[in-house]
């Protein structure tokens, strides 16, 4: 049964509760509208929810929160797990538009840094602090003068293969371009990422361990069978590895990484070639992926020459707790 109570610092007439699973709909629709607003189109869906909350186990009962009326429509949601980054607020988090003169997202955000402590305990091991994925400047300023900080920003990059058919990709000398072996070479697929991700930030990757468990088992989108690798010398040195979305027609190029010895040989352009071919056939024709703003591998100017053009920018925002 739900807990149904009032919170003093908002209106009479709104109520509180945790989370439910069918409100993802709700809350989808609420991101929707921003979405909308700020880039003319939108992408979240209530199965993109649902995915969010079991990838990071998010426990809605005792870590989320929505505001809804009297009436019952949902007009705010949030929500946090813990997760190998540290406390991970939810992506999804929203307040309706309708209602944004209201405090009810001062009031979100301070269940977040309230049950922040008490989630983190739980995972000693990970970062004490808040963060999340911020996808406006809009969400990141509200998040900024809650205490975050902004510690690194993605470019978000698209392209619509229904308009621009991707061309064919191209065979190279001594190189092979091919779908992974499951069971078998995921440690190797590891290593390019793992060699791969510090280029780009600096910072050691994270574990075998927590990789294998956040790709292979707490996304449902992740499709084994778009996972490219690309293999010469008979070792893996290229891998892109993607996420599908059927029913948004959608693809997302979810990592992707060179080992350093092989760049700038061509490999990555038939790589990516090789996947955009495969989500056109599928008839996932909407393309997406995500570049670090200060990306020094040259990976902006490869998307850019592919059709990918910048669709927002994407902040990283971390509170220490």
């Amino acid at each position: 049964m739900d807990v149904i109570h009032h919170i003093d610092t908002l209106p009479a007439d709104l109520l509180i509760r945790s989370a439910r699973r069918d409100d993802a709909q709700a809350i989808s629709a609420i991101n929707v509208l921003y979405e909308v607003a700020e880039t003319g189109s939108a992408d979240s869906t209530a199965a993109q929810v649902c995915e969010a909350w079991d990838g990071e186990q998010l426990d809605l009962a005792t870590n989320s929160r929505v505001v809804t009326t009297a009436s019952g429509q949902l007009i705010g949601y949030i929500g946090v797990a813990g997760t190998s980054r540290g406390v991970f607020l939810d992506v999804h988090t929203t307040v309706h538009p309708d209602y944004k003169q209201l405090p009810i997202l001062s009031y979100l955000l301070q269940f977040a840094n309230e049950r922040a402590p008490y989630v983190a305990d739980a995972y000693p091991q990970y970062p004490r602090r808040l963060c999340t994925y911020s996808f406006s400047a809009e969400r990141s300023a509200h998040l900024i003068q809650d205490g975050y900080t902004i510690e690194v920003s993605d470019y978000q990059m698209e392209r619509h293969l229904d308009t621009t058919p991707p061309v064919a990709p191209q065979p190279l000398p001594g190189v092979t371009i091919r779908p992974f072996v499951q069971d078998q070479e995921e440690h190797a697929v590891y290593a390019v990422i793992a060699e791969s991700f510090p280029d780009i930030d600096g910072k050691p990757y994270r574990s075998y361990e927590d990789w294998y468990e956040g790709i292979f088992l707490r996304r449902a989108s992740f499709d084994p069978s778009m996972l490219y690798v690309a293999v010469a010398d008979e070792q893996i040195v290229g891998v892109v590895c993607c996420r599908t979305y059927p029913d948004e027609q959608g693809g997302y190029v979810w990592q992707f990484g060179m080992r350093r010895a092989w760049r700038r040989r061509g490999i990555a352009r038939q790589l990516l070639l090789t996947v955009f071919n495969e989500f056109y056939r599928r008839g996932l024709y909407h393309i997406q992926l995500e570049v670090d703003s200060q990306n020094k591998t040259g990976a902006q100017e490869l998307y850019a020459s592919l059709g990918l053009h910048k669709r927002t920018q994407v902040d990283f925002v971390t509170k220490v707790l």
